[in-house]
């Protein structure tokens, strides 16, 4: 899910379909069901449809089984991802309108930050603007900094200026930590994940949850605004 959440499609998927390989430590049937959702997303960002349509059957199965609400809403947004034109949007309204399903806020807000992608796509950006901003406060609510950041990036493509809970801290290494502020400065140097690890002795994996816990902190949503920090003195946010 972080390797999702930060845009790794290709490294989530394979992470999470292996959940489902005989022999995993984690190997289960109810493992296989929750991970869906998340495998079934970084299996349509990674262009592996076969593996989408998968996931699938398998929570299709299952909410006619269990009519759990969060699989019932789980079930839509998934047909939602892999639809034509002309039924996704059906399948995004069918997912949001589950009973129950809003008991589950952060998947909820999940299938908004989705809806409101592929509405900004669809060129009606009023209407993903809304469902961004409902998005948006949800993981501002629950400190859910890396969609917090996606979300927030997709609002200013949409036209939309995202809310800040307050003005960015001017002297950014008063709210960073040690290990932050180190990758950071690489990351602004231009850096890959990889490349940063390496320097560090950190995985590429854990440099993406540092640079998702960085934005929000310095008030930006992209590696392109890192060229707004004054490396001189303090680490200070450039106007």
């Amino acid at each position: 899910m972080s390797a999702l959440f930060a845009g790794r499609a290709e490294e989530a998927v394979g992470r999470l379909v292996r959940l489902t390989e005989d022999g995993h430590h984690a190997a289960h049937p109810t493992i296989a069901i929750l991970a869906a959702p998340d495998t079934a997303e970084a299996a349509v960002q990674a262009g592996q449809r076969a593996t989408a349509e998968e996931q699938a059957r398998l929570l299709r199965r299952w909410a006619e089984r269990s009519n759990a609400p969060w699989a019932v809403s789980a079930m839509h947004l998934v047909h939602a991802l892999l639809a034509s034109r002309a039924d996704a949007e059906k399948q995004f309204q069918l997912a949001l309108d589950v009973p129950g399903a809003q008991s589950r806020p952060f998947a909820y807000a999940r299938t908004r930050l989705l809806y409101g992608e592929w509405l900004r796509r669809a060129r009606r950006r009023t209407d993903a603007r809304a469902q961004l901003a409902e998005a948006a406060e949800t993981f501002r609510r629950l400190d859910a900094a890396p969609l917090l950041a996606r979300t927030r990036a997709e609002q200013e493509l949409a036209g939309q200026q995202p809310r800040r809970d307050s003005a960015p801290d001017r002297d950014a290494a008063t709210v960073l930590t040690a290990q932050e502020s180190r990758v950071v400065r690489l990351a602004a140097e231009g850096l890959t994940n990889r490349e940063i690890g390496a320097q560090l002795l950190i995985s590429p994996r854990t440099v993406g949850y540092h640079l998702a816990n960085v934005f929000p902190k310095l008030g930006i949503v992209s590696r392109a605004d890192l060229a707004r920090i004054d490396f001189g003195d303090g680490l200070r946010l450039m106007d």
